[in-house]
């Protein structure tokens, strides 16, 4: 089973992520979790965000507190005193958006991508949720590239969500 912790900023569209992905996972006939958790609901405020992607019926349902797979939306979450690697299991996998590498003594694989610079050129001033959605499929393959796309356009319809879903698969193709 995956399980994943996310790390973000309000704003930053983790939470719509995390849905996604699980769409994605139930897509291919999987079982799927998102569980948000928002604390102060505000732009900029730190986020947690937990999901479990499994081929088996998921009989927890809490938050994940041993991910195996943890993905940051902000390295500077570190600056305001939040430890991305708390509690993760030998072997996990990050996945940051960062144009280079980090952590890499904490995590057996690391995959960055720089997501903010990625969604900027393509979608304009939007979250980097989808951006990092890819690099997530490429980074861990818990989901094909085809289902994540299906899944971001039934959230985001019409030609926002045909680009949404380009952008993904570039991000996907960089990481």
């Amino acid at each position: 089973m995956w399980e994943f912790r996310f790390y973000s900023r309000g704003g930053q569209g983790a939470v719509t992520a995390a849905k996604i992905l699980t769409s994605a996972a139930i897509i291919e006939g999987k079982y799927a979790q998102a569980i948000p958790s928002y604390g102060q609901e505000r732009k900029g405020a730190p986020i947690y965000t937990y999901g479990r992607i499994s081929e088996e019926p998921i009989e927890v349902k809490s938050y994940v507190y041993r991910p195996n797979c943890v993905i940051c939306f902000d390295t500077s979450l570190a600056e305001i005193g939040i430890d991305i690697r708390e509690g993760v299991r030998p072997h996990s996998t990050l996945v940051v958006n960062s144009p280079d590498p980090v952590y890499e003594d904490v995590f057996e694989k690391v995959f960055y991508l720089d997501a903010d610079k990625l969604t900027h050129e393509m979608l304009g001033e939007v979250p980097p949720n989808v951006a990092m959605l890819g690099a997530l499929a490429k980074a861990t393959g818990c989901v094909s590239l085809e289902s994540l796309l299906e899944a971001i356009k039934l959230k985001i319809p019409g030609k926002a969500g045909e680009m949404n879903a380009k952008t993904c698969a570039a991000a996907f193709e960089e990481t």
